[in-house]
Parts: structure tokens; sequence; C-alpha cells
């Protein structure tokens, strides 16, 4: 008659495996840059959507209508938008500051892998770092512009309704 073994059995102790595939790299390499793939592709959806929150903002201030310019005149509802405008652009700058990141460990992994094995479907770990390092140019790039654009927008009160620019005092 046989018999149900008990937890304490040595014969019956079950030891979790890992099973092993033909790309597997034994340093963990791919599961790394897999993992900092997934963190790039979230702060690319966070950079769209402050992009868009920016690009309101700026629609709203070219809705604002002056009706007078005059040299001591900045309107009221300029001040928030602009404020919020400022929290966007520094939301711009910590996602660029954070690709950097990626970008240095991404050069990082690539170094540490000597051959161009795929880690990530057919692309290499090197693929993978140029890539994320020509996404970070792109990006710093682009938020430079938008610091000018910025500066432009703070430093002169601009009233796009009437197309006319107003200096505040």
């Amino acid at each position: 008659m046989s018999k149900t073994p008990t937890k304490s059995d040595p014969t019956h102790v079950f030891i979790a495996r890992e099973i092993t595939t033909p790309n597997k790299d034994q340093q963990g390499v791919s599961k790394a840059v897999f993992s900092h793939v997934s963190k790039l592709h979230g702060l690319l959806n966070d950079w769209m959507k402050l992009r868009d929150r920016g690009t309101r903002f700026c629609r709203a201030i070219s809705a604002l209508k002056l009706h007078e310019c005059e040299d001591d005149y900045y309107p009221s509802q300029l001040k928030s938008i602009m404020e919020s405008l400022l929290e966007a652009l520094e939301g711009l700058k910590n996602i660029v500051d954070g690709v950097n990141i990626l970008n240095n460990q991404l050069r990082a992994l690539a170094k540490l892998q000597p051959t161009d094995d795929p880690v990530i479907f057919t692309w290499s770990v090197t693929k993978i770092s140029d890539t994320v390092q020509k996404i970070y140019d792109s990006l710093v790039k682009e938020d430079r512009l938008k610091q000018v654009i910025t500066a432009h927008l703070i430093s002169v009160g601009v009233a796009l309704g009437s197309y006319t620019v107003c200096t505040p005092t």
C-alpha cells in the first residue's frame, strides 16, 4: 500500500529551478536591459503627456486677448498659466535626466556583453544602447528648445490674441 509522504520527507523536497533557454545569458544582462527598456518606455510616455500639457498651456496663453496694451498691464490669468508651464518644463527636465541615467547604464551593459547576441528579439545590447543614445540626444535638443521658448514667453508678456507684445514692468 502506498503512503502519502510527509512534508519533512527529504526525498520529496521541491526545489524551484530556472528553465534555461538558448539565449539565456548568465550575467543577467538581458533582464537588466529589458528592465531599462521598460523604464525608458514609461519615461517616454510621461514625456508625451507633459508635452501635451505644455501645449495646452501655450494655447491658453494664446487664447488670452488683450484689449489694451499698456506698459504696466500684465494679465492676472497669465501668472497661473506660466507657473503651470514652468512645472511642465521642470518635469521634462527630470525625464531627460532619467533617460540620461538609463543611457549611461545601457552603455555600461553594452560593454559587459562582448558579443552581439540578441537580448530582446533581434536587438543586441549595443544596438539598444545606440538607439537610446539617439533618443537622449533628441530629447536634449527638444528640452533646450522648450526652455528657450518658455523663457521668451515668461520674459515677454505675449498677447498672441491681438499679435502685440506687452513688456511687463
